[in-house]
């Protein structure tokens, strides 16, 4: 890989001063679908995610977040988009979760990471609420006993975004549930990185991860980030609160890879804007950020600082 595509990162983050709060392989094809988007400016992606949704269908009581002023704020964009969320869209003591899949169908998303989070209740119940998804299921880690789960959990999805491949994958955190095995997320996430760009020819492999980010936990999303390969976007969920955060670290491979996360209940979205020149070498990465249910853009930067004094002790 040349000198510009390694430091390309260093060079060109564009953030906004006031939003940078510091199976086998032979298996994959049949697990993949192609997404046709189509993009408004051909020189770019566009990937706006979510994590940790919890099942927030309303505003939280600031006003802030929720399925329903997310897809005000996605209807109100005029640049096209993929959507994306790391995982950890339901909460099993709302128990609200068809609704929950229902609004996040209306928002357009196009894949979710599972998590463990997601299936508290049982393979079972989750099972029975397969039918009402309209997005994929993604995790590369997650080996499902049952056979409608898996068939409807895939090891990565290949979307067309104009003339670029994109290529998304998913990690989930470690559970001891009856009916799942979970393999190394590292390993597993090095592997689908490998088979995207190496043969699908993916331009941007993304992976969305809901491994946490306790620091002195045994997995985190900072190390999987720090240890991948051929990864562009690492999208990262697991945090009882979260905060809105992009930061470029070191792959294995002393390349840059983009973490990124947001504060959870839809309370805040990033998209992630990567620029391309004439050749698809990537010249630039620019961020917005998003507060559904805040009135005007203006008031970003206003909201997050409230919704941060609100949560001031949250956890990371």
């Amino acid at each position: 890989m040349n000198t510009n595509r390694r430091s390309f990162l260093k060079r060109n983050v564009l953030l906004s001063s006031s939003l940078l709060l510091a199976g086998p392989i032979d298996s994959l094809a049949k697990a993949s679908r192609t997404i046709y988007t189509k993009s408004l400016n051909q020189k770019q992606v566009n990937i706006m995610y979510s994590n940790d949704i919890c099942g927030a269908v309303n505003s939280t009581s600031q006003g802030f977040g929720g399925l329903k002023s997310l897809r005000t704020t996605i209807n109100n964009e005029l640049v096209s988009t993929l959507l994306l969320d790391a995982g950890g869209f339901l909460n099993f003591n709302r128990n609200n979760h068809t609704e929950t899949i229902q609004w996040m169908n209306k928002v357009g998303y196009h894949a979710v990471n599972l998590s463990a989070a997601d299936l508290k209740q049982g393979i079972d119940a989750f099972a029975n609420l397969l039918p009402h998804m309209a997005f994929d299921l993604l995790s590369c880690n997650y080996h499902f006993e049952d056979q409608k789960v898996q068939k409807a959990v895939k090891s990565y999805q290949v979307i067309t975004y104009g003339k670029y491949r994109v290529g998304v994958t998913g990690v989930g955190e470690t559970t001891r549930m009856t009916g799942v095995k979970v393999s190394d997320p590292v390993e597993a996430l090095n592997n689908i990185a490998k088979y995207l760009k190496e043969v699908e020819a993916c331009d941007l492999v993304v992976c969305l991860s809901h491994l946490g980010f306790d620091l002195n936990g045994k997995e985190n999303n900072h190390d999987l980030a720090a240890s991948s390969t051929k990864v562009d976007l690492v999208i990262g969920g697991n945090t009882k609160m979260g905060r809105s955060l992009l930061q470029a670290i070191k792959n294995a491979e002393k390349e840059e890879v983009l973490l990124g996360q947001n504060y959870n209940a839809a309370q805040s979205v990033s998209q992630v804007s990567f620029v391309y020149d004439s050749t698809k070498q990537k010249i630039s990465v620019d961020l917005k950020q998003r507060v559904p249910g805040a009135s005007q853009a203006v008031h970003v930067s206003e909201s997050l600082s409230l919704i941060k004094t609100k949560h001031s002790k949250y956890n990371t």
